[in-house]
């Protein structure tokens, strides 16, 4: 795992430092939007479509959230790993599967914006989930959602579109750029985010 350097260091906006006290933390304040609901039959590929179905919406910052009916089979996901070459390497990350048919349980994720390979912004979905309900398949098991999983049967759930913010890119340091980066966001209208460090409101610009 790369070390971070003190030019990172230097560099990261305050909601990306580690905490100094458990009660630390970083908002910001969003508009709600349209609300929909989504509706996938199957063979179709949940990341792929509901990504898809943002940009046709033209949803830039969305949540994705409360399902209500779904079935995968496969699911494919991401787990946390040991690196068996860096013991510090908490962050390694690696695609697990389970090919049989398990039912979806709770989902939440975000439609956010990451630049491609064109330098333009393009939207992804950031979906975490858990699954089970299945007599051959773990009792329960989740993670991040990833290209592959195809539904089975349908799945349902809500999007809500955020407005009134942008991204703000994080330092870095886990590669994650031109995948799921892990920004977080300012609101437009004030220009502004806020940190709670150590009991003290500070005004992030």
């Amino acid at each position: 795992m790369a070390k971070i350097t003190a030019e990172q260091l230097a560099a990261m906006k305050p909601w990306q430092l580690d905490a100094i006290a458990d009660t630390d933390i970083s908002y910001c304040e969003a508009t709600r939007g349209r609300e929909f609901i989504i509706r996938m039959s199957t063979g179709a590929d949940p990341v792929k479509a509901i990504t898809e179905f943002a940009k046709k919406a033209n949803i830039k910052y969305g949540k994705i959230h409360a399902t209500f009916m779904g079935g995968f089979e496969p699911c494919d996901y991401l787990v946390w790993v040991p690196d068996k070459d860096d013991k510090e390497n908490w962050h390694l990350e690696r695609t697990a599967s389970v090919d049989n048919l398990s039912m979806l349980i709770s989902i939440g994720g975000m439609i956010g914006q990451k630049t491609g390979a064109d330098g333009k912004e393009e939207p992804f979905c950031a979906i975490h989930f858990v699954a089970g309900g299945g007599w051959n398949v773990p009792q329960a098991f989740g993670g991040h959602l990833v290209e592959g999983t195809r539904v089975k049967g349908c799945m349902q759930c809500f999007v809500t579109e955020l407005l009134d913010i942008e991204r703000q890119e994080p330092v870095d340091v886990y590669n994650e750029s031109d995948t799921f980066p892990e920004n977080f966001y300012v609101n437009t209208k004030t220009g502004e985010n806020y940190t709670i460090v150590e009991g003290e409101l500070k005004v992030n610009k």
